[in-house]
């Protein structure tokens, strides 16, 4: 069966082409939920939905998969839009395909059905009006609005905004040797058997499974690189090197270390139980999946590719990001700061988290006015419009000289917020223009650390089809010594597993978000939740394991 699912901030299309292969389907039926004028006996001029997208997601595979034992499911395709939707416009469109017309139709009734009772998307509010507004509301001004009535969001809430506004870009196809790193996009299934025939994983002697004589004569000689076919008789063997492919089935395979040797003859001096044969088919068979669509690529899924001969792969491209330092204090870390200067860190910062991730990054220092630093954007030669991800260092608050909103709306960007309930990292500035993101982070070493980690490395995710970061669940290995705060913490530690299989957190010590020490140790931020405080040894937790660091 094949699903897709789309989270989207903009408007649904008016005609949508339905999957390109279809196979068997007699069917293809489409429903499209449009908002209307009234909510509870009130005029309203708009909707605004928000989702968990990773849980709604899963939620709506498991509902076509139960629902297809009893009403075939094909393919299905459904589109849900978030954010502030106006009156007359689609908020969810679905299309499914069956076998027969009849049961397209129990199909869509059953999981419209249920679509509201399990999917977590919710309508969060109506906004009062007129029953139709005068004008569309455009996707940007829906998320000014939106801001403007929430502007501080929690970080549950920062997270589903910035994943419902990234979509995956267009996956490329890209030779073996370029896709390490890379999400893939395509399930991949084995072409053939692996091993594709029996082969030695000893050197010795292959002799005929059940062949219980004392003595044998060697007929052949096998490497590693010979193929040389022939059914054996009791009494004989083959000499065969480690790797080498078996002449016939229904062998085991004799150590040399265990036979004796004159001349063409062997005797074995001790018989094994192992038979010391990697069997066809051993690994995988023919048409079994080797790697599933939304695997990162890594050394070993690399080496399984090329094992299976797969050199031409779907994967997502290589991202481009240009990040921004700001403020007129920053110099060169070879530089002597004087009195009110401070040495760059954030552009190591940023480009070591990128380090190994397949993307092209572009680093420049803007100057410390708004209308310089426009002018400098716009006068570089970094061509922003070709640009996937837009990081601005610092600039981020509300003092006089912060200035990255309005140059990211400068930019064209449309803001979807700009402060988070959070400690360290509430000035955090996130938008998007098209398929472009943009974040604005604050400043602080430490704040922008913690904003990349679970912002920045959210966006990355969805851009690329991988697997969004998730909180995980350890046990405070030291006290966490702190004093209740209104907004939550991320706190900086450092995990490991304990000898009881469980992960253990020691709370790293820091004073403020401009400190640094702990981030050379940091590998995971334990969530705190506000006004909390301390919290005891042994405590478990939530944390987030740092994958970028």
């Amino acid at each position: 069966m094949e699903i897709e699912f789309q989270l989207t901030r903009g408007p649904i299309a008016e005609k949508i082409p339905p999957p390109a292969r279809l196979g068997m389907a007699g069917a293809w039926l489409e429903f499209r939920g449009v908002v209307r004028g009234g909510e509870n006996g009130q005029a309203i001029s708009a909707l605004e939905y928000e989702a968990y997208p990773e849980m709604a997601e899963r939620e709506i595979r498991r509902l076509l998969t139960e629902i297809s034992t009893r009403h075939l499911c094909i393919a299905a395709k459904v589109i849900h839009r978030v954010g502030v939707i106006p009156v007359g416009d689609t908020a969810i469109y679905v299309g499914v395909a069956s076998p027969h017309r009849r049961e397209a139709i129990a199909l869509l009734a059953e999981f419209m059905d249920q679509l509201k009772r399990d999917v977590p998307i919710w309508k969060r509010r109506a906004i009062a009006g007129e029953a139709r507004l005068s004008q569309p509301l455009h996707p940007g001004n829906a998320r000014r609005a939106a801001a403007g009535t929430a502007a501080l969001r929690s970080l549950d809430e920062a997270v589903s905004e910035i994943s419902s506004s990234c979509q995956p870009l267009p996956a490329v196809r890209a030779p073996l040797a370029e896709a390490f790193g890379r999400v893939l996009r395509e399930t991949v299934c084995a072409p053939e058997d692996l091993p594709p025939v029996d082969r030695s994983t000893r050197d010795g002697c292959a002799i005929l499974a059940n062949d219980d004589s004392a003595n044998f004569q060697i007929v052949d000689t096998i490497h590693a690189a010979d193929w040389k076919p022939r059914q054996l008789k009791p009494g004989e063997a083959v000499r065969v090197a480690t790797g080498a492919s078996l002449p016939c089935e229904n062998l085991r395979v004799v150590m040399q270390e265990n036979v004796e040797r004159t001349g063409d003859q062997i005797r074995i001096v001790r018989r094994e139980t192992a038979t010391n044969i990697s069997f066809r088919g051993e690994d995988l068979r023919a048409g079994e999946p080797l790697l599933r669509a939304g695997a990162k690529l890594d050394a070993g899924a690399l080496a399984l590719l090329a094992t299976a001969g797969n050199v031409n792969l779907l994967v997502s491209p290589r991202l481009r990001v240009v990040h921004f330092t700001t403020g007129d204090e920053i110099i060169p870390p070879d530089q002597t700061p004087r009195p009110g200067q401070i040495r760059d860190s954030n552009s190591f910062l940023i480009r070591g988290l990128l380090h190994n991730l397949p993307c092209d990054v572009k680093q420049a220092h803007l100057p410390e006015d708004f209308e310089q630093a426009r002018q400098l954007v716009e006068t570089s030669k970094l061509q922003l419009s070709t640009f996937n991800l837009l990081l601005v260092s610092g600039g981020a608050s509300v003092g006089e000289k912060d200035f990255t909103r309005a140059l990211l709306e400068s930019l064209g960007f449309e803001i979807v917020f700009s402060q988070i309930n959070l400690r360290p990292g509430r000035p955090l500035i996130f938008g998007v223009n098209g398929s472009r993101v943009a974040f604005g982070l604050p400043g602080n070493p430490l704040s922008h650390f913690v904003c990349f980690h679970f912002a920045v490395a959210t966006a990355l995710a969805r851009l690329t089809g991988g697997e969004p970061p998730k909180f995980l669940r350890g046990q405070l290995a030291e006290k966490l010594d702190d004093k209740p705060c209104p907004r939550e913490t991320l706190w900086p530690a450092k995990w490991e597993i304990g000898p009881d299989a469980t992960a253990r957190l020691r709370p790293l010590a820091w004073a403020n978000s401009g400190n640094v020490a702990c981030l050379a140790l940091a590998n995971a931020l334990v969530r705190v939740p506000a006004n909390r405080g301390s919290v005891e040894t042994g405590a478990e937790v939530d944390f987030l394991p740092l994958k970028y660091s």
